[in-house]
């Protein structure tokens, strides 16, 4: 075989550039990163006499072990976090860079490295960040008081399967290093600073140490972490391929290039091989070698020299083309980005314009709302991230730049170009901003009107967990208004579950110019249906809508009108069908007249309460009901003000007039008892007695009534007492009859101590109790099932001593003084 000097001077590049390689990764590494040498555990021990040695919170071992304990099964993680952690460095820089460019200067270049060092057992993570002074890493790697660790311990404890996301939640991800390092160092160095120092520590120390690099200030700006691997883990996690997987799939957004050291190989075909001799032998000039056919006949892997690979060289999801994003792809980015562990409802990516400037941003809508979002107190820091260039600016723009009813929906803005040399206040109020802000409005509620059109199912779903919060919208956002109305729910007569109010104006009778509807914060609609205001209206088949929550009256008084007709409460004066005729009219009038009598006796009775009485026509089967005029309070809403006078703790000017306001009592004509009071006015003439009775009925009707239309009664006590008047003269007892009741006095007064426990409650028996009730079969099978029953907190007592037994003859040194994992166990139990 024939192989030309050129191609054997390539196979010995190949091998000396390996061979160089291989030099490199065991201790001279400084051709492959900006010169900088591995710190080698040499180096370190040399330092020793001059290390700082600080003693760790009480904290933080505990920290360690139950990172260790709790996120074993997915130590993958703690690559997520470290690169995570470089990415915030250079983002820092980059922010600084962009008021202050002399920062760029010791390290122009803004990345991330990743070395797998086989022979030395450790993979080092560089970064050209904005590194860290001596204090900065005490502060930042060995005291952790600000970053709410007994939250996350608490938190990861009793969510264990959540703990891989928790820990970069709680800003922990450094110490996600221990599940695969039993030794991890940190050398950093800002760009204001000449030294450089290291921070060092192991999995199981009871602190760390922070010693001058002996190698000098070899970084130029940046960090380095060194983790020198447990046995466990380096089989796996020095494998270039694996690293590889893994930064390709915790590091894909990360908007600074991530480079790892690979060595890879390339397959040479015999065809390749022999078209490149041929063409060496033209050129005449050749070198005979000892010719092998079979082995030519072969492919042969040839290795290519070491090189920096650029692993995450995708462009980040928000610069791309929506049509080349998957779904799969928009749902990892907002639970990378936004910390979330649940998937989004639906999302929108665009590209806009504000003013001089351009952006790109995405939309969120998460699946429900937080628990604490309709508490006053609520403040969300994660719904809103704010770059610039690709740099992080911020996540606060202050609590009103989505309007509050918003604050939920999560964003992601890009914008090419914003002064950053103003505060927060001021960046808000900028102009480019302020478009921004009109513009992602918009978008939102475009959003919510796709998936309410496309997707109705979801839309359900997310109008359950914010439904609330977009009526709040409805009632403070006057420029949006319509957009929001036109999403709103809510329970109807007409329809099973809910309606929109485009169906309500759809379904409308002839000649009608009302949308009836009655509130009742906290009700049922099967409880408002049964409302004597809504008797009519249903029996002649007109639709009403059911406001079942508090703030609904309130938007209801805000939006009057929709779709041409206006909004009429049914408890309320003014209610009309648009399809009254002389007929009806003549009837009213006659009714009316008939009524008379009782009608000026109910208002000399009345007289105190009542402003008019009238003989209505919206009842069917209820004898009277109290309506409010068409400006005044409903009964619901003076029960909502009631409980916001009881919260306040004080008086309230608005309840208090609301109680002043005279109701309005309305009587069915055609009601047996109405019926049977005209009589009883028309024959008491001057009877006392039975002017007595006649007022104490019409005190009750009167009651009941405003009991019945969601009032409040003045005195209940007084109503009480009128009931069962009635109720004796009903059933014929003595008004003064009493009751004969021997009360026992109490003993005198205790003069010795008050004693140390509370007597023990009295023992629940369900045999007993079902046999009380009538329920024999019930207290028969209790009997029989009595035997089965089990003290489980004896049970637990006992299982938990056997487990400690066991422990305890497992570890040997249980009972020394030294803490061990033992103890720690024992504790935990």
């Amino acid at each position: 075989m024939h192989l030309p000097r050129l191609a054997l001077a390539a196979l010995s590049v190949f091998s000396l550039a390996s061979t160089a390689v291989t030099a490199a990764t065991t201790g001279s590494a400084e051709s492959a990163h900006g010169q900088v040498p591995f710190l080698s555990p040499e180096q370190l021990a040399q330092a020793q006499g001059q290390a700082e040695k600080h003693a760790y919170q009480s904290d933080i071992a505990r920290l360690m072990r139950v990172v260790v304990s709790h996120l074993y099964n997915d130590r993958d993680v703690f690559v997520r976090e470290l690169l995570s952690n470089a990415n915030d460095a250079l983002e820092k820089v980059r922010l600084v860079s962009l008021t202050d460019s002399s920062i760029m200067a010791p390290a122009p270049s803004l990345n991330v490295s990743v070395i797998a060092d086989a022979e030395g057992g450790r993979i080092v993570i560089r970064d050209t960040g904005i590194g860290m002074t001596k204090e900065q890493l005490e502060e930042n790697l060995g005291t952790i008081a600000r970053s709410g660790t007994s939250e996350f311990l608490e938190t990861i404890e009793s969510k264990n399967a959540e703990g891989a996301n928790l820990i970069g939640q709680f800003g922990l991800g450094f110490y996600s290093s221990f599940l695969v390092a039993d030794r991890v160092t940190v050398a950093s160095k800002p760009a204001s600073s000449s030294e450089q120092w290291v921070f060092e520590s192991e999995a199981n120390a009871d602190g760390f140490q922070i010693v001058r690099d002996p190698r000098g200030p070899t970084l130029g700006r940046g960090t380095e972490i060194t983790l020198y691997l447990k046995d466990d883990a380096k089989e796996e996690y020095l494998d270039v391929e694996k690293l590889r997987s893994l930064i390709q799939k915790h590091a894909e957004y990360n908007s600074a290039p991530i480079y790892l050291w690979t060595a890879t190989t390339t397959t040479v075909a015999p065809g390749a091989e022999t078209a490149l001799v041929e063409k060496e032998e033209k050129e005449g000039d050749e070198l005979e070698i000892e010719d092998d056919k079979e082995e030519a006949a072969e492919s042969e892997a040839v290795p290519e020299a070491p090189h920096w690979e650029l692993v995450n060289d995708r462009q980040p999801l928000w610069m791309r083309d929506p049509k080349q994003v998957t779904e799969e792809e928009y749902i990892d980015f907002y639970q990378k980005t936004f910390k979330s562990t649940d998937g989004p409802l639906a999302w929108s990516h665009f590209k806009g314009d504000a003013g001089s400037t351009a952006f790109r941003a995405l939309i969120y809508i998460p699946s429900g709302v937080p628990n604490e979002f309709y508490s006053k107190d609520y403040v969300q820091l994660e719904s809103l991230k704010l770059f610039v260039k690709r740099v992080f600016i911020t996540n606060d723009l202050g609590a009103n730049y989505l309007e509050r009813h918003l604050d939920w929906i999560k964003v992601f803005i890009d914008v090419d170009d914003l002064p950053l040399n103003v505060g927060r206040d001021s960046l808000q109020k900028t102009r480019a901003l302020a478009q921004i802000k009109r513009n992602l409005t918009k978008r939102i509620y475009d959003l919510f009107g796709q998936l309410a059109r496309e997707d109705p199912e979801k839309f359900d779903e997310l109008y359950t967990a914010a439904g609330t919060a977009l009526k709040v919208g409805a009632i403070d956002d006057v420029k949006n208004r319509d957009r929001i109305v036109k999403l709103l729910r809510f329970e109807s007569s007409a329809v099973n579950g809910t309606t929109d109010l485009d169906g309500v104006v759809s379904r409308r009778k002839q000649g009608q110019t009302q949308i009836y509807y009655i509130a009742g914060a906290g009700a049922k609609k099967a409880e408002l249906a049964q409302s004597p205001f809504v008797e009519r209206i249903l029996a002649r088949g007109y639709e009403v809508l059911y406001l079942t929550e508090p703030v609904d009256e309130m938007l209801i008084n805000t939006v009057p009108t929709y779709g041409g007709l206006r909004f009429q409460d049914v408890a309320k004066d003014g209610v009309t069908f648009g399809d009254e005729d002389a007929d009806e009219k003549a009837e009213d009038e006659h009714l009316t007249k008939q009524f008379q009598p009782l009608v000026s006796y109910l208002k000399q009775a009345l007289a105190q309460f009542v402003d008019k009485i009238t003989v209505s026509h919206r009842l069917t089967t209820s004898p009277c009901v109290v309506t409010a005029g068409t400006y005044g309070y409903s009964g619901n809403m003076e029960r909502l003000l009631a409980a916001q006078n009881a919260g306040q703790g004080s008086d309230n000017f608005m309840l208090e007039f609301a109680k002043m306001q005279k109701k309005n009592f309305e009587i069915n004509p055609r009601h047996p008892l109405i019926e049977r009071l005209l009589e009883k006015v028309e024959e008491a003439g001057d009877d006392e007695d039975a002017q007595e009775e006649l007022n104490e009925s019409v005190a009750v009707l009167w009651q009941t009534a405003l009991l019945k239309s969601q009032y409040q009664v003045p005195d209940p006590n007084a109503y009480f007492s009128m009931i069962e008047s009635m109720l004796r003269r009903s059933l014929g007892v003595s008004q003064s009859a009493q009751a004969d009741v021997d009360v026992k006095p109490a003993p005198p007064v205790e003069t010795g101590p008050p004693p140390s426990e509370p007597p023990p409650p009295p023992a629940f028996d369900l045999e007993a109790e079902l046999a009380a009730q009538g329920d024999e079969a019930g207290a028969a099978e209790a009997a029989g099932k009595k035997d089965s029953w089990v003290d489980w907190k004896e049970v637990r007592h006992t299982l938990k001593d056997g487990i400690v037994d066991t422990v305890k003859a497992a570890i040997p040194d249980y009972d020394t003084d030294e803490p061990t994992e033992g103890a720690y166990i024992h504790q935990e139990l």
